[in-house]
Parts: C-alpha cells; structure tokens; sequence
C-alpha cells in the first residue's frame, strides 16, 4: 500500500478506537487538555502508519529517519519483523514501560494508543496486498488475504473509499460530542 493508503487506514483505526480512549483515559481533564491529547493521539496514530515502513529504503518514514533506517534496512527484508506480531509486542511492551515508569502520564499514554493503532493498520493493511507480511516472523512465511498490487486501480478505489470513511468518521465524532 502506498503512505497515503496507510496514512488514511490510521486515521480509520484511530477514529474508531477514539470513544474508548476518550472514555478510559481522557473524561477527567478539561476540554482544552483533551482536545491538545486528541491531536497528539491523532498525529501518532498516522506516524505508526506510516513507522512499519522503516525498513523500507525510499519509503516515506525511511526518508525522514535516515539513522533508524539504517538499523532495521539492513537488518531485515521488507514486511518482515517491522510487519509481524513482534513488532507490535515490542512497541506494546516499550509504551508500557514508558508509561509506568511515568506515573501513567496521559501524554504517553495518547503517544503509545495512537503509535499501536497506526501500526496495527498498516500491518492489516499490508495484509490484504498481494506481497503480504511474514506476522509470524521470524518464521519466514508470507501471508495474504486479497491479491491487491500496491498502487494500483483498486488501491487506488480503496484509498478514495477511506478518504469518505475519514470525512465520515471526524463528521460522526464530532456530531456524538454535541449530544
């Protein structure tokens, strides 16, 4: 999938996990706070998007992080370990850490739920492409659910299809926060 692809299926992710982490985490600070947390959750959620193509060279995020794409470009293939259930193990477990050992400091809490849902949809993303991603890494096995080629005419319709679905979903959350 291409980064636009990505950016929009983290945007989705986030906005449907939104009412939960409004709920569990955010009712008990003040609107403008909470609105500051929702950009934040927002802006990690489309950098964990975009992050798994990391090891990637000439990918977006590989562009702007040229250091940490040295570690893990040659490291791994492509849609390897940074496409696999270790990956989002290790981010899980590395935003736990982090929070804990911050008091559950909500910053990093917005910082750690937004980077876990733009993972999470890349790597589903990734998985409906023709190339597929080794989950299981490192067990060297490719899987794939649709043949969908990377910047072709029905990623392209699917692409369109999310920008609606994001359109739709800010419309949605903000009509629920008028009630």
């Amino acid at each position: 999938m291409t980064k636009e692809t990505h950016s929009k299926g983290g945007y989705i992710v986030g906005l449907l996990l939104l009412p939960y982490i409004h709920n569990t985490f955010l009712l008990g600070y003040n609107l403008s706070y909470r609105i500051v947390l929702l950009f934040i959750y927002a802006y990690f959620t489309h950098f964990g998007a975009l992050l798994s193509d990391i090891d990637m060279r000439g990918s977006y995020i590989s562009k702007r992080f040229p250091i940490i794409y040295k570690i893990f470009g040659k490291r791994f293939r492509h849609r390897s370990f940074t496409h696999s259930l270790i990956f989002v193990g290790l981010i899980a477990f590395i935003g736990e850490i982090v929070i804990v050992s911050s008091n559950d400091n909500i910053v990093f809490t917005c910082i750690f739920s937004g980077l876990l849902a733009g993972v999470i949809s890349h790597i589903c993303l990734d998985l409906i492409t023709k190339e597929g991603v080794e989950l299981f890494y490192p067990v060297g096995i490719n899987f794939s659910i649709l043949p969908i080629k990377t910047s072709s005419r029905t990623e392209k319709n699917i692409s369109k299809a999310f920008s609606l679905l994001v359109v739709f979903l800010i419309g949605y959350r903000f009509y629920l926060i008028t009630l």
